[in-house]
């Protein structure tokens, strides 16, 4: 594939200075501080007769801090993860908030993710056959129903909101959506298969505030990336929307999902990234669906091991994200917990994997669907693994998606 005239990689790793502390979140009784030694590390700390709220959060960000390499780093920002906000930013002083929050046991959807099309769209796909409507012939979705959807997921406390499922590129007010997020608020991040992008939109995007472009790519083979996509030249288009992210000044992750049949791939793919020059390589789990799990434990002890190996290194390569880690390891699974996911329908799910509504944004409030959402057991604990794993909520979500409900 003929690659695209200019071509720029990432911008090179430049010797990061020490920082004294600076204050990243204040309130009466707990201040939070970031530093940064001569390593290029940081650290966060916390002062005050409050800091053990804000103690579960810091101690966690910090062995992960201290173990990896961020995606990207400034003189003056630290971007640990590419779906994560910039160390200090307004957007992180939120999400130290929600997680002081999850600590006294009150939880909010740090992650909103938004359907903005129906093309492509698996889940609106699935949708449409259960009630026997044509998908290609249906709009996609009102611009009052994306921007509610957002508004609703601020006010809730989403630092990140992200447009995904399908390709959000095709819909033609993608870059308006992007701009309408308040980014003192949220971070926001896009998929896109690349079928109609361009340096010209990446442009835009970046203008209009996204912080990261995300591009799944399934395989080194650009065969096998096609055949997963449904046509020829996916693979192409996808690789030429990595490059075109990078001149923008994006910041760029490649990823993909891997189950036991893919779990060989993962260093092939991660050279790919390599050469490629993106800021990180997202490898996430292929969660469950309604037939059963895809990966198991030997899988993830695979992809851990590959995860603390590369981000254990201090080379300017793409660090590594992974959902076995951040969510298994870290944080719990997300789904119901700090994620919820509106359908192009404007349907609540707990993730985009988990087809079960518990509220129509369009009929009543975000904030009245989480609470709901929040009620539901299997969501209060702690997961390693996906809810769909629970046999119980796995039967009650089959049951919600039988064409007969």
């Amino acid at each position: 594939m003929k690659e695209p005239e200019g071509t720029e990689m990432k911008e090179p790793v430049k010797p990061v200075k020490p920082v004294n502390p600076v204050n990243v979140y204040d309130i009466p009784g707990l201040s939070v501080y970031m530093t940064r030694g001569d390593d290029g590390k940081i650290r966060l700390f916390g002062k005050g007769v409050l800091k053990f709220a804000a103690g579960p959060f810091l101690s966690t960000a910090n062995k992960h801090l201290a173990a990896e390499k961020p995606a990207k780093t400034t003189q003056d920002t630290v971007y640990p993860s590419a779906w994560l906000p910039p160390i200090p930013s307004p957007v992180f002083r939120r999400l130290v908030k929600a997680e002081i929050g999850t600590a006294l046991g009150v939880y909010v959807p740090e992650t909103v993710s938004i359907e903005v099309t129906r093309k492509y769209n698996a889940n609106a796909a699935r949708y449409a056959k259960k009630r026997g409507i044509d998908n290609a012939g249906l709009p996609d979705p009102p611009e009052t129903q994306i921007k509610k959807a957002v508004d609703e997921a601020l006010d809730k406390g989403a630092v990140v909101i992200t447009f995904t499922e399908g390709d959000p590129m095709l819909n033609e007010n993608i870059v308006e959506y992007v701009r309408y997020v308040d980014k003192e608020r949220a971070v926001v991040m896009a998929y896109t298969w690349g079928i109609d992008f361009s340096l010209e939109k990446a442009k835009q995007l970046k203008e209009a505030g996204l912080q990261t472009l995300l591009v799944s790519i399934y395989s080194t083979n650009p065969s096998e990336h096609d055949k997963k996509r449904g046509f020829e030249g996916a693979y192409d288009k996808a690789v030429e929307a990595i490059r075109y992210g990078l001149r923008a000044g994006l910041l760029v992750t490649m990823a993909t999902h891997v189950d036991s049949n893919r779990i060989g791939e993962l260093e092939g793919l991660w050279e790919l990234a390599k050469e490629l020059g993106v800021h990180e390589f997202s490898v996430w789990e292929s969660e469950p669906d309604l037939e059963g799990e895809k990966v198991n434990d030997g899988d993830r002890g695979i992809i851990t091991d590959f995860y603390k190996r590369i981000n254990a290194s201090n080379d300017d390569s793409p660090r590594v994200f992974s959902s076995t880690v951040f969510e298994g390891e870290m944080f719990g699974k997300m789904a119901g917990r700090r994620w919820a996911h509106v359908t192009a329908e404007g349907e609540v799910w707990p993730d985009p994997y988990i087809p079960l509504s518990y509220g129509n944004i369009n009929e009543e409030p975000f904030e009245k669907i989480w609470k709901r959402m929040r009620k539901e057991p299997v969501f209060q604990k702690k997961r390693r693994t996906h809810v769909l794993c629970d046999p119980a909520y796995l039967q009650k979500v089959r049951d919600a998606d039988s064409p007969s409900s």
